[in-house]
């Protein structure tokens, strides 16, 4: 299980773009004993090896509660990584293929570590992009050995950034008239003694508002396990905003800071010398970015005037406080190729896209149409 989890940074080492997380995080995200898939999942993991030394690494998983527009049978597999060998990847997609096989999905989809609520996708583009807080890192060659293996995209996933300098914002008087115009609108930032009903309200109002879009699993707050805590001590309360009409939720909105400006040049085990190092800094540090995590508006209002208002004041009020913040930069993911409404959101904000996650798809008895992928969007 070490091998497997401390797998990235060792073949990675030096390539342009990589930064090792923790330990600590990666457990949290695959350690049977802390990863909440483990709870509701089942899976399956395989090291490559060469001369004795690991070369490569795959999971297969079969999730219960599949995704929206995922045929039923399909399993997944996910913590693909390895070194430049397509003979390496092949011989790992093939173990995962013939596992999930055995447990009789008929079709395989992925990479998702563990699930499509955590690290979907591999990084097709971007890659020489700075680091942020639970997005994957792969390097440029993994996309075509995956796809020498007969697998063909089905849908992209898009991180889209925006530097904080260039975003229009409205002033704090033009946002309290806009307010003004829906009667019975208010937002607020949850209070630190409340965040455990404020994150079950986190996840009421994203589901509901999700539910039917392709790649839709339920967030439960047991997904968010930990948050809690990093965001009474690193996220400041302006980060999580929550908004109500006539007193019901309506519209939620969190974003977390990058924690690899914390981490950076430390080895994803710090030791003696480095935990010390990395408490200072949590203690002291000024974050410079951070990616929105979590957007929601509930169903019976997309589409309309009040609902686009309202998604346009989240994005400003949050904008805005990271501003006063002194960030610099934040993300935003992840992102539909197809997710119009949101696009022209982000866009109206001068975000621009910077990272691009694809999931790959195959039947097991050969490669899955795209449009096989695509119901139920």
């Amino acid at each position: 299980m070490r091998s497997f989890v401390d797998l990235p940074p060792v073949i990675y080492a030096g390539l342009p773009g990589f930064e090792p997380p923790l330990r600590m995080d990666r457990d949290m995200l695959l350690n049977p004993r802390q990863s909440a898939f483990w709870k509701h999942g089942k899976v399956q993991y395989w090291l490559a090896l060469r001369g004795g030394k690991p070369v490569g690494r795959i999971s297969a998983q079969i999730d219960p509660n599949l995704p929206v527009g995922i045929p039923e049978g399909a399993g997944m597999f996910g913590s693909l990584d390895a070194v430049d060998d397509p003979e390496v990847v092949r011989l790992l997609i093939e173990a995962a293929e013939q596992w999930l096989a055995d447990q009789g999905c008929t079709s395989i989809f992925g990479p998702c570590t563990l699930d499509m609520n955590d690290e979907p996708g591999l990084l097709v583009s971007g890659a020489d992009q700075p680091a942020m807080t639970l997005c994957p890192w792969h390097p440029p060659y993994l996309g075509p050995h995956v796809e020498r293996c007969g697998y063909a995209g089905l849908r992209d996933l898009h991180n889209w950034r925006l530097d904080l300098k260039e975003a229009p914002l409205m002033s704090s008087e033009g946002r309290k008239r806009l307010a003004e115009r829906i009667p019975g609108l208010t937002s607020r930032t949850p209070d630190r003694g409340s965040y455990a009903r404020d994150i079950a309200i986190l996840c009421d109002v994203y589901n509901d508002g999700w539910r039917e879009h392709w790649g839709f699993i339920p967030l439960n707050p047991v997904d968010l396990d930990g948050l809690d805590v990093l965001m009474k001590w690193l996220v400041a309360p302006e980060a999580f905003r929550i908004v109500e009409l006539d007193g019901e939720p309506v519209g939620v909105m969190l974003l977390i800071p990058n924690l690899f400006e914390l981490t950076a040049g430390l080895s994803p085990s710090p030791g003696l010398a480095g935990w010390p190092r990395l408490v200072w800094r949590a203690l002291t540090h000024r974050f410079r970015s951070g990616r929105i995590i979590v957007v929601g508006l509930v169903s019976r209002l997309q589409g309309t005037v009040i609902g686009s208002a309202i998604a346009a004041l989240m994005v400003d009020e949050l904008v805005a406080s990271q501003t006063v913040l002194k960030g610099e930069w934040v993300e935003a993911g992840w992102v539909l190729e197809n997710n119009t409404a949101l696009i022209q959101i982000l866009e109206r904000f001068r975000f621009r896209r910077n990272k691009t996650f694809r999931i790959f798809g195959k039947s097991l008895d050969g490669a899955m149409p795209r449009q096989a992928m695509e119901t139920g969007e």
